[in-house]
């Protein structure tokens, strides 16, 4: 019987914690053509909502999904579009896809486990063009709605407004394709699409991904030990939720351990997590003693203030309290912390990305 919690890569259907108000919201989004720019902290399930929705509406559109983690050149995003569009084409179709898609150049063809295209050195410019027009290509060629998930797209920025002013000039004509615009970094996702300034200032529907609702996420994990033949009382499920803070990757990593330990003996106890839960931590220690040697003494204060649960970070006693000199200087290594991903905010409020790190912090360091 394999473990039911699945952690660190999108997930599907009955591996899916309902997010059903959202699933059906981004379902109709990108059914009505509506872009949408969705964003969270890193490990909240983006990608597996964005996933399940495609896996819903796989009858009536169809998908492109572009990885923009990692992309150097406008060359490499133009290829990962162009081997996306060209993938709809059975193998010994593939030379007519070319034809249909391409206009103003031929590019090689890879086959292999995936059909990949390369485009030429020299004609980065016509081939990045020519992979932008694809997608309303492809919905005119198929008579099918197309919609475009661009994943980690704060990651295009970085290589300049041009190639952004590039991409809105194009897909603002697309009639026929809806474009979902995922990111893990609010700032920089905000710095893109509300900045008047920027390119893409409007070009889509703001949807913020927040923490499953606690009652639905503990229906889901008492269902999972259940359907599993693992015994779990409802308190027990409360007592995770408090310790991962209903962290959607956290909570599915912390269930995926405990589910061994509650599959020996059949049932599970609140001293099973309470020891589970030490020891996940522990083993986490050398990787977060890493993280927080590297941190200059004005982060390290912040991010232990945060753990122990500080909330106004511009206080004067707070200032007193943690020895800083300005509420500047608070808000620059704010910034460096959300910056380093360590943090993020929701809610109002500053929490530690890694529930588990908040947890070390305190055992280390002590509440305060």
């Amino acid at each position: 019987m394999e473990n039911p919690f699945i952690y660190g890569e999108p997930v599907d259907r009955e591996n899916f914690a309902d997010r059903k108000k959202e699933l059906e919201e981004l379902k109709t989004d990108m059914l009505s053509g509506q872009n949408v720019i969705l964003y969270s902290p890193r490990r909240f399930g983006k990608s597996s909502l964005v996933y399940n929705a495609l896996l819903e509406l796989e009858d009536q559109v169809i998908s492109l999904w572009i990885d923009c983690y990692g992309v150097l050149t406008k060359k490499e995003l133009a290829e990962k579009i162009a081997s996306e569009a060209i993938r709809h084409w059975k193998t010994k179709d593939i030379l007519e896809g070319v034809k249909k898609l391409f206009r103003s150049l031929t590019p090689k063809i890879r086959l292999g486990d995936n059909i990949e295209i390369e485009f030429s050195i020299g004609e980065e410019e016509r081939a990045f063009e020519e992979s932008l027009k694809l997608p309303q290509r492809l919905a005119e060629h198929s008579k099918k709605h197309v919609v475009v998930v661009f994943d980690e797209f704060q990651e295009i920025a970085e290589l300049g407004e041009r190639i952004l002013k590039k991409m809105r000039s194009e897909f603002q004509w697309h009639k026929d394709v809806t474009y979902v615009f995922i990111g893990s970094k609010r700032s920089m996702m905000e710095k893109i699409f509300r900045l008047a300034q920027s390119p893409f200032y409007n070009f889509g529907k703001h949807f913020v991904l927040r923490k499953i609702p606690r009652e639905e996420f503990k229906e889901f994990i008492l269902e999972k030990f259940r359907i599993t033949e693992v015994s779990v009382d409802e308190e027990i499920v409360d007592r995770i939720l408090e310790l991962t803070d209903g962290h959607p990757y956290y909570t599915q990593k912390f269930c995926h351990k405990l589910w061994y330990v509650g599959k020996l003996k059949g049932s599970l106890t609140l001293k099973d997590v309470e020891e589970a839960f030490s020891r996940l931590v522990i083993e986490s220690e050398a990787s977060y003693i890493e993280i927080w040697d590297s941190l200059p003494l004005s982060q390290k204060k912040i991010l232990l203030a945060i753990a122990r649960g500080e909330k106004d970070l511009y206080s004067t006693n707070f200032l007193i309290k943690y020895g800083f000199s300005s509420a500047s200087q608070v808000q620059y290594s704010v910034r460096a912390l959300r910056e380093k991903e360590l943090v993020h905010r929701i809610n109002g409020s500053y929490e530690i990305s890694d529930p588990f790190m908040g947890h070390w912090l305190l055992w280390r360091f002590g509440s305060g």
